[in-house]
């Protein structure tokens, strides 16, 4: 019976002792994480000085974010649950005091407004530590992914919306290109159409009707006989002809530089008939290729037909004018000629000499 005594207290022994060999041991360090950091704090205490590092990783403040990555090492004291960490950097060395209860850290971190806030590092092992590097990284590429695809389609928006400004400035151009090509085209037939040689044609037929007096008062005093002085006012009546056939070729003169008022009138009307077409298709052209219907055409294909349909007529009308002072010239020249050939043989037919 004794014996059964000893053997269950030795296993009792033999239990506790397994405890205390699989019971958790000291933490492989401490670790305070947030959404966009992660800090890991390792170190050892030898009579009461530390010897350790603390290495992290932020999320940075640019665009796209980053992550920055950062190791330094540092020395301090342990007085019971009380510690301070020295930290040198660049010759420059700063100490952070805190405390050490359980496995949990707190240190006094002082905050770039001056202030000094407790900051929890958590026990934790590297493999925690690790997960949460990659967590963050995690966040940041899908930050960077998602930036990426706001640019993406802010660049696709903005594309759109000049091509849309593109199309509609498009249209605002070709309306009022056509709107000056029509009122060009209007203002140049509507000179174009008051073209006229009344005043030329006024002057041949006064100078034909002058040239036909004359002769007939050469025709009366030829019937006078060669005396009295009959025969040399012969001669001067048909100088006379010759004067008025002198004024029917500066009649003729007139009608040339008429010639050339109807071609400058003409030719602007033709090439504005010519620049309303081309400014009328790349109108329709235009609003074709314009996506947002806005602005609308400022003119109808029976705008521009009209206006093209005036410019004909007057062309017409200026065209007939011209031919008509032509043929009109083209009698009154030889008729002329043909009086003045008989005014001239008129006194040799006397046989005065």
């Amino acid at each position: 019976m004794r014996s059964r005594v000893t053997v269950a207290v030795a296993f009792c022994f033999f239990c506790l002792s397994l405890a205390s060999c699989f019971s958790p041991g000291p933490p492989d360090g401490y670790l305070a994480s947030s959404g966009n950091s992660a800090f890991f704090i390792q170190f050892t205490a030898v009579n009461n000085q530390l010897s350790g590092h603390i290495q992290g990783i932020a999320e940075t403040n640019d665009l796209p974010p980053q992550t920055r990555s950062s190791s330094t090492a540092f020395t301090g004291t342990q007085n019971g649950t009380a510690l301070t960490i020295t930290l040198t950097v660049f010759g420059f060395s700063s100490s952070v005091v805190g405390t050490l209860s359980g496995n949990t850290l707190t240190l006094e971190v002082p905050q770039p407004d001056g202030h000094l806030q407790d900051e929890a590092f958590d026990g934790a092992s590297i493999q925690q530590y690790n997960q949460a590097v990659d967590a963050l990284q995690k966040k940041v590429r899908q930050l960077d992914q998602q930036y990426n695809d706001d640019q993406a389609t802010a660049t696709s928006v903005q594309a759109t919306q000049t091509a849309q400004q593109q199309e509609q400035q498009a249209v605002s151009t070709a309306n009022s290109t056509l709107g000056n090509a029509v009122s060009t085209l209007k203002n140049d037939a509507s000179t174009l159409a008051s073209f006229s040689n009344t005043s030329t044609m006024t002057g041949y037929e006064n100078d034909w009707a002058a040239m036909q007096k004359d002769y007939s008062t050469e025709q009366s005093a030829s019937q006078g006989g060669c005396g009295n002085g009959n025969y040399g006012q012969v001669q001067a009546d048909a100088g006379q002809v010759d004067a008025d056939k002198g004024q029917i070729n500066a009649d003729d003169g007139q009608l040339s530089s008429d010639k050339s008022q109807y071609h400058s009138d003409l030719a602007p009307v033709q090439n504005d008939i010519q620049a309303v077409k081309d400014a009328w298709a790349q109108l329709q052209q235009a609003v074709a290729h314009n996506t947002t219907g806005t602005p609308p055409a400022a003119y109808t294909s029976d705008d521009v037909n009209n206006a093209l349909h005036d410019a004909q007529n007057a062309e017409n009308t200026a065209s007939n004018t011209w031919q008509s002072a032509q043929a009109s010239a083209a009698h009154y020249d030889q008729e002329a000629s043909a009086l003045q050939k008989n005014a001239d043989a008129l006194p040799a037919s006397m046989h005065c000499g």
